[in-house]
């Protein structure tokens, strides 16, 4: 970990022309999914100044509370609702590990990992788990010295150029590379470089900064106390008036102000400093541009005044010396937390989407708890027998992001070992033919005529075997058909499917998921249609008519099987998921959300398993005798 600073600061260029060329395709696909959410970023050292900037970027542009922790407060406090971003340069440490551990035990509702290294125990881990998202950055520059730089800027560039992009401002992305390019090679720079000469010498140092300049207060703090250069109190301007000033006059003749100033926050920056006493050096930092060009110019103005004053100092910031005591404490564990039982994790999942004070039916007495419920469930489970089990597709069978992929080898395994114990099998599936071809490819021929699939949320119920084109009426109903007309002309950045019973909206980038949901369900409510209904899945809107139910996948294996009992197992149980019907049952299982009531859809997988890997728990806790399915649950510990 240890380089010369000033090689690495001659690398900067090539970071930002990798920036600008790089195919970030990945993590504009992560961040839409988080577009709706808040999203808690994580990082230690120098990467917490990049969970600092995503944090910014996300209130900024998304208009949503988010946070930046330490790996050791998230570990502390996750926030299941939330997104979860983790940054790591090496992906090695420790604390990151701990970091994408307690994600995973939370079960936060997404997870992405972005890393400089391919091959790491962050990637490893990620790698395992379906539902998480590894987003790695091939810089070309080699791994930062002892504190963070290339990964950092390449960090902090990326999110800036995807959040621009996602909101269709290309054009203001290039000005700030435009400009990036310049302070890196210009006279900007080196009129910084000689304000921080003017900080020398100094026992403690004073960061004042603006709304649009926080990037660069909180990486210098982080390097310029990491380096042993000189201690740090970091405060925005008007932060800096609550007290914070008393400093200076107690430690004035040992302590310097440094001033970060842009465009929004010159005269109130001047205001400030002619107010200060005068027996301290006083430097200020000008940056110039927009606000999101004025947070990466900081940024790279924290770097040349930590070169300078480092310097100054006669350390070199990229390789310092690291104390045997600062090694060790690196590499100090924090311990093992204590795991949830599978019981408290699947009571955890109801009471988060459940109102203080909601009981399950009227008049429902004390011993009506989420608690005993559970209990109830998984005892009525275990004791039906089943004929049948309906599997949903997408985020069941195939996880959501890997959704144009063959289902897994081992959940596959579990698929046909109770196909060969003759127990009958449904897919529910909001696609057409294709889900049918890929279930073909991976069972065998001679289990078809045992799975019965039911295409377009169950519009069209055919066996597997049947390999016939969907015949499928050739016009929509007229409610679909008015529902489509009105958003292809008041919208069109929406991609619309049109089918016979199902009319599937998508979004393009840029676009909302929950405004999108909002706008049709809205606009079907004042078209006042009784015959349709508004669901969502992971990836889009269906629009359905009163013929299409998944629940019709469900009467037809029953039917086959001369039981009502049939296993249902999905991924959206919750209200408005378009699972929500077909788990309302008290044999609905959900690998992922829940529903509110207490007696049906109940996810009982083991703590941190959901999506495909909850549906292999489930099917292998199947056991089958002559046809007939049971639920064999293991006993909490």
């Amino acid at each position: 970990m240890a380089r010369p600073f000033k090689t690495e600061m001659s690398e900067l260029g090539t970071t930002l022309d990798w920036v600008v060329e790089a195919d970030i395709s990945d993590i504009l696909l992560g961040l839409e999914e988080s577009r709706d959410e808040s999203i808690i970023a994580v990082g230690s050292g120098g990467s917490f100044s990049a969970a600092h900037h995503l944090a910014r970027l996300q209130q900024t542009f998304n208009g949503r509370v988010s946070a930046a922790m330490t790996p050791y407060q998230f570990r502390a406090e996750p926030t299941a609702d939330a997104h979860c971003w983790i940054f790591s340069a090496g992906g090695s440490n420790v604390d990151v590990i701990a970091a994408v551990t307690a994600a995973n035990r939370a079960e936060v509702a997404g997870v992405n990992a972005v890393t400089m290294r391919r091959t790491s125990a962050l990637a490893r881990f990620v790698g395992e788990d379906p539902t998480m998202r590894l987003h790695y950055l091939a810089v070309p520059s080699k791994r930062d010295g002892f504190l963070a730089t290339n990964s950092l800027l390449a960090f902090c560039a990326v999110m800036t150029r995807a959040y621009m992009e996602m909101n269709g401002n290309a054009e203001g992305w290039r000005q700030i590379v435009a400009q990036m390019r310049q302070l890196i090679e210009g006279q900007i720079s080196d009129s910084w470089r000689a304000a921080a000469l003017q900080l020398t010498g100094l026992q403690h140092l004073v960061v004042l900064h603006g709304a649009d300049t926080s990037l660069g207060a909180v990486d210098l703090e982080s390097k310029l106390v990491e380096a042993g250069i000189v201690g740090v109190q970091m405060a925005d301007y008007r932060q800096f008036a609550h007290g914070r000033h008393h400093w200076l006059a107690k430690n004035g003749r040992l302590s310097g102000v440094l001033a970060l100033t842009s465009t929004r926050d010159r005269s109130l920056a001047r205001r400030t400093l002619r107010l200060l006493p005068s027996d301290g050096p006083c430097a200020v930092i000008d940056v110039p541009g927009s606000p999101e060009e004025a947070q990466l110019a900081s940024l790279l103005a924290a770097f040349y005044i930590t070169e300078e004053l480092s310097f100054a100092r006669g350390i070199d910031p990229g390789q310092p010396g690291v104390p045997e005591f600062g090694r060790k404490l690196y590499s100090l564990t924090v311990g093992k937390a204590d795991r949830r039982t599978r019981h408290q994790a699947s009571v955890d999942r109801k009471r988060c989407v459940r109102p203080a004070g909601l009981s399950s039916k009227p008049h429902s007495g004390p011993s009506d708890s989420i608690e005993v419920a559970h209990r109830l469930f998984e005892e009525d489970l275990t004791s039906t027998p089943f004929g049948a089990v309906v599997l949903d597709y997408d985020g069941t069978v195939v996880d959501t992001q890997d959704r144009f992929e063959l289902p897994r080898e081992d959940l596959v395994a579990e698929v046909l070992r109770i196909l060969h114990c003759r127990l009958q099998l449904g897919i529910a599936t909001g696609r057409g033919r294709s889900a049918g071809a890929d279930l073909r490819a991976v069972i065998p021929e001679e289990f078809w005529p045992l799975v019965t699939i039911g295409y377009y949320n169950g519009a069209v119920i055919r066996d597997l075997a049947d390999t016939e084109p969907l015949d499928e009426p050739s016009q929509p109903s007229g409610q679909l058909d008015m529902v489509h007309d009105v958003l292809q002309r008041d919208d069109s950045t929406l991609r619309l499917t049109l089918r016979a019973h199902q009319l599937t909206v998508e979004p393009e980038a840029g676009l909302s998921k929950d405004k999108l949901w909002q706008h049709v369900r809205m606009l079907v409510d004042e078209l006042e249609l009784p015959l349709v209904r508004v669901v969502r899945s992971s990836h889009s809107i269906d629009v359905l008519d009163s013929s299409t139910s998944k629940l019709h996948v469900v009467d037809a294996v029953a039917a086959r099987v001369q039981t009502a009992a049939v296993l249902r197992i999905g991924d959206r149980g919750r209200w408005p998921g378009n699972d929500y019907a077909l788990l309302a049952s008290p044999l609905g299982l959900s690998v992922d959300q829940v529903s509110q009531d207490l007696t049906e859809c109940w996810n009982i997988a083991p703590e941190g398993i959901r999506g495909t890997r909850a549906t292999l728990y489930y099917l292998r806790s199947v056991d089958v005798l002559d046809g007939i399915g049971r639920m064999r649950l293991e006993k909490d510990e």
